[in-house]
């Protein structure tokens, strides 16, 4: 069914930047939506006292695509001042909105009541992760906060049935697929020769590449242990992190201090992401928790394997050559795991897998679409 005027949608999420997960899915989303249909607007809380606080966002290519970016504060600098711009963004905006698609649990208690007072009907949350937080009190605090912005929810979506179980638990919820542009990360010779020129790496050495933020989330420090281990076996390895955060430092002073720093590199956060898929020989994600990571299905696309944690949904491994090994296990059996995995090179049916199994950017726009539609027509 299509409306006779565009859907206006509130895409709330925590910000534009393009190292973040719930940015690339609705920026890959934005890609694939015809604007007679449905129409994204973006507010986002990645702002101090007016300054952004992310590098290489999506920002600007959005309001140049005819989008509007609003911006509220930082919500951890300042609950109230949070609320309060929350408050008042939706009594200025709120009637402009059919839907709004919250992607911040953490914040629906604010953001989907404040909706429900413009009079918006349709007030979407979205799980991204399973889990709230990786730091014990942080989930105390969030639990009371995410039951409470759940009563403001009229409809819930999320990125995978285990993450959909985690936040709505036995209610129902529609799971919408991270896809994206498939033919973008397709492995390109001349993207690997040049990184590896770049970063003077040898033509062959073997790469295991990451891509995300440098939080405790990601369990970087624990992944530069066993890359130190995976150095015994191959001396030429080289780890590639794309990501920026806090614990940066963190993890470069512990890879010196394991004498492996000059064989980790992060380029911090790059425009030019889908080229490094190619430079990766294997993709290493030993996170605490996830829902189901765009940058995984990127990985797959390029035809990479995958060694995940167990931490990691196994609706992840859409390719089905992925490996799971449990934080608790030895590093000898991580090191096994790439070693086995850098040993079976690319996957080249791996794009057509993700395309059947609905990872398309245009699969699940198109999907998205029909949600709305379906919202606004009461089906």
């Amino acid at each position: 069914m299509i409306t006779s005027s565009p859907i206006h949608v509130l895409q709330v999420v925590p910000s534009l930047s393009r190292s973040a997960g719930v940015s690339q899915f609705v920026h890959n989303m934005s890609l694939g939506i015809d604007e007679h249909r449905v129409v994204f607007d973006y507010l986002h809380h990645a702002t101090l006292n007016g300054k952004p606080l992310r590098d290489c966002t999506y920002d600007q290519e959005l309001i140049a695509h005819g989008s509007r970016v609003y911006t509220v504060s930082y919500a951890s600098a300042g609950l109230g001042r949070f609320i309060k711009e929350v408050e008042e963004f939706f009594v200025k905006h709120g009637r402009e909105y059919d839907i709004v698609h919250c992607h911040m649990p953490n914040s629906a208690f604010c953001v989907l009541r404040e909706a429900k007072r413009a009079g918006i009907e349709h007030r979407v949350l979205h799980s991204h992760l399973n889990s709230s937080s990786d730091n014990v009190l942080h989930r105390v605090r969030n639990a009371p906060l995410i039951a409470w912005g759940k009563r403001y929810a009229t409809d819930g979506v999320a990125c995978s049935d285990e993450a959909g179980k985690y936040l709505f638990g036995n209610k129902p919820f529609t799971v919408m697929k991270n896809g994206i542009v498939l033919s973008n990360f397709a492995y390109d010779d001349r993207s690997n020769a040049s990184l590896r020129a770049e970063f003077c790496i040898g033509n062959s050495d073997p790469v295991i590449g990451s891509v995300g933020r440098f939080v405790k989330q990601k369990n970087f420090e624990f992944g530069v242990r066993v890359f130190a281990e995976l150095k015994r076996c191959l001396p030429s390895a080289k780890w590639v992190i794309l990501g920026t955060g806090d614990g940066t430092g963190r993890v470069r002073a512990l890879a010196d201090e394991l004498g492996v720093g000059d064989s980790i590199i992060m380029p911090g956060v790059r425009v030019d992401v889908a080229r490094f898929y190619s430079l990766f020989d294997a993709f290493f994600m030993p996170s605490l928790y996830e829902g189901l990571p765009v940058s995984a299905v990127e990985a797959q696309a390029s035809g990479l394997r995958c060694v995940f944690s167990t931490g990691v949904p196994e609706e992840s491994d859409i390719t089905g050559s992925g490996r799971f090994v449990g934080l608790d296990r030895p590093s000898a059996e991580w090191v096994s795991a790439l070693v086995d995995t850098l040993a079976q090179g690319r996957d080249d049916r791996a794009a057509n897998k993700l395309a059947l199994a609905g990872y398309s950017a245009e699969t699940n726009a198109e999907n998205l679409m029909d949600f709305y539609e379906g919202l606004l027509c009461g089906l």
